[in-house]
């Protein structure tokens, strides 16, 4: 109901199918490889007035920086004023989508009604349709011919269905607003579980930017990317902070678990959170040991930040690629100590995320 009928997250059999299979050229292989550079010159803008004892939650700057990727890689907006318009549209929405305001009409379809414009419903309507007023005239532009564009949304424009179809404009924006809700919030708090946990732990920070000193002063994506230690240290977050707690699935067809027999109909919860922490795939679970992922690899059924199965978030990828990138730029620059040393607690939103702001204070490396 909120991000509507044709969301990838809500369609299913066929339907999903068709969409997965459109949508997942552009965070796989060499397409997801061009987005590299502008990741990290992201980055480097948004922490370019750091300096030595500067004091920063990292919350903000995470969030700041994964928004402008989704603005710029996402929606090709790169032009200032523009730009400045969609990150004020994309607050608006994402402060209107609040599923703890939207409870009731989210169980109750007949106070989906803006009752004259007041309520948390009609403040998401309103947000929607600015929204994709400000994106139906991108996708406008994108129908028109012109030069080879690499952003997510003129990719959806060029996208067929198998019998030729062109996806509509109300398809994409679906689409747009699906990646949004899923790969905004995400990767930003796994960044921001990153640095929090790599400030309690200086053996692995120092063991980390040995790697990234190796790569020279100027690494490209590729090598960041390629960088062994560094991504188990993203693995290891992933599994030392889960984003999500658990996800769901509805059987098809019945299944035996652990002696029970399950029917159609019924839904099957996985917890990422007990799966993670079970000492008998993870030793010493309450530590942060990156180098268990060098060490050996994870089915899918141990390790499964992302999900799993065809229903996978599309976008897994391409998440871990942003980890790679903003993490690998930030340290190679920057070392950072926590203010506080009190402990941080995890609390349940959409996601998993900090119950109190993280704050740094970071030094030149």
């Amino acid at each position: 109901a909120t991000l509507g009928e044709g969301s990838l997250l809500v369609l299913s059999g066929a339907k999903h199918s068709a969409m997965r299979k459109l949508l997942m050229p552009p965070f796989h292989g060499q397409r997801m490889r061009v987005y590299g550079k502008q990741i990290r010159d992201i980055t480097l803008r948004l922490t370019q007035h750091l300096a030595s004892g500067s004091r920063f939650v990292a919350q903000d700057l995470m969030h700041a920086i994964s928004l402008q990727t989704i603005i710029q890689l996402v929606y090709g907006v790169t032009a200032g004023e523009r730009a400045q318009q969609a990150e004020a549209l994309i607050g608006d929405f994402r402060q209107a989508f609040n599923p703890a305001r939207l409870i009731l009409p989210l169980l109750i379809p007949s106070l989906r009604r803006e009752f004259c414009g007041l309520g948390p419903w009609a403040r998401l309507q309103r947000a929607t349709r600015a929204l994709r007023s400000f994106l139906d005239e991108d996708i406008a532009a994108r129908r028109s011919p012109g030069g080879e564009r690499t952003d997510i949304l003129s990719l959806l424009v060029d996208a067929r269905y198998e019998d030729g179809t062109a996806l509509s404009a109300q398809e994409i924006f679906e689409q747009l607003q699906t990646l949004l809700h899923a790969g905004h919030s995400t990767t930003a708090t796994a960044l921001v579980w990153a640095l929090h946990t790599l400030a309690q732990e200086p053996q692995v920070a120092t063991r980390l930017r040995a790697e990234l000193a190796s790569l020279g002063p100027e690494p490209t994506p590729e090598a960041l990317a390629r960088a062994p230690f560094l991504e188990a240290v993203c693995h290891e977050t992933l599994r030392f902070r889960a984003i999500l707690p658990a996800t769901a699935r509805r059987l098809v067809q019945p299944l035996r678990v652990a002696g029970y027999e399950l029917s159609p109909g019924m839904s099957v919860i996985t917890s990422m959170l007990w799966a993670h922490s079970n000492p008998a795939l993870f030793a010493q679970p309450e530590r942060f040991l990156p180098e268990r992922f060098l060490e050996r690899t994870y089915t899918p059924f141990e390790f499964f930040p992302f999900g799993g199965g065809h229903r996978r978030c599309i976008g897994a990828a391409f998440a871990l690629y942003e980890m790679k990138i903003v993490l690998g730029t930030l340290l190679q620059r920057f070392n950072f100590e926590l203010i506080s040393k009190q402990p941080v607690r995890m609390v349940q939103r959409d996601t998993l995320i900090p119950g109190s702001p993280i704050e740094l204070r970071a030094s030149l490396a």
